[in-house]
């Protein structure tokens, strides 16, 4: 069943998380411009902290927050984030889901979605069988959404087109959509400078009762309105980073 809370939002824009990047400070600079506010992506175990200190290391920007500072972070950036007059996301990764626990329940008493990422494609976290690899991995992942059931907040999937063969994503989303609520879906086209729509297009007719939020490669109205065909709302990256956002505001008036 969609979420009635944003099925009654009037925009159709996402800011998508951006690693090192959308914190608090970052989402308030855009009063009343978004749908919804990605923050993060943000580690919760021990495991995921080092890696993304190892992903620093070689120049990559990265969250990598104190896990014992964590709690009390989060808090002030979801608060910072919501003066953007938007619906808050947190997007997280980790590996071992009883030591993130106690971080999810903070962030879902004060968040309005938590994102899982599916999607991250860093060497050192994909070799914790996480990140990218979950959407291969259809146990795991379960194993992950069955214990965030308790926390009583919206989940999202954050995810990577062609990867894996559609029908092999398709099959591993079906095997745990009853856990979760909606899928943020990078369109990632190999080798193409656009986005791969005909397999997004496959994907929202599978899960209709899903939010679907489509990503990548959306910098202009005439892209975001083919996009918006097969979603429920798309989300923004490199285009905001660059400053291009008047089509935004104008697509908010449609």
């Amino acid at each position: 069943m969609k979420i009635s809370k944003l099925d009654k939002l009037d925009k159709k824009v996402v800011l998508a998380p951006m690693a090192g990047i959308t914190d608090g400070d970052f989402c308030k600079k855009f009063k009343d411009l978004f749908a919804i506010v990605t923050i993060g992506g943000y580690n919760l175990d021990t495991l995921t902290h080092k890696a993304s200190k190892d992903i620093e290391k070689r120049g990559r920007k990265e969250f990598s927050i104190n896990l014992d500072e964590f709690n009390n972070y989060i808090v002030e950036q979801i608060k910072k984030a919501r003066e953007s007059g938007a619906l808050v996301s947190v997007n997280v990764r980790f590996v071992n889901i009883d030591e993130a626990y106690d971080k999810l329940l903070v962030i879902a008493k004060h968040a309005d979605i938590i994102e899982l990422n599916c999607h991250c494609r860093q060497q050192e976290i994909t070799s914790l069988g996480i990140g990218q690899e979950l959407m291969k991995n259809k146990n795991l992942l379960k194993e992950f959404l069955y214990k965030m059931r308790g926390i009583n907040k919206p989940v999202f999937l954050k995810i990577r087109l062609n990867y894996i063969p559609i029908e092999e994503l398709i099959n591993n989303l079906n095997y745990v959509r009853d856990y979760f609520d909606g899928l943020h879906v990078d369109c990632f086209y190999p080798g193409k400078p656009y986005a791969d729509l005909n397999s997004l297009k496959i994907l929202a007719e599978e899960f209709k009762d899903k939010i679907i939020i489509g990503n990548n490669s959306v910098d202009s109205l005439e892209k975001a309105k083919e996009m918006l065909k097969y979603a429920d709302f798309i989300s923004v990256a490199r285009a905001v980073l660059k400053g291009n956002i008047e089509w935004i505001k104008k697509l908010n008036t449609i």
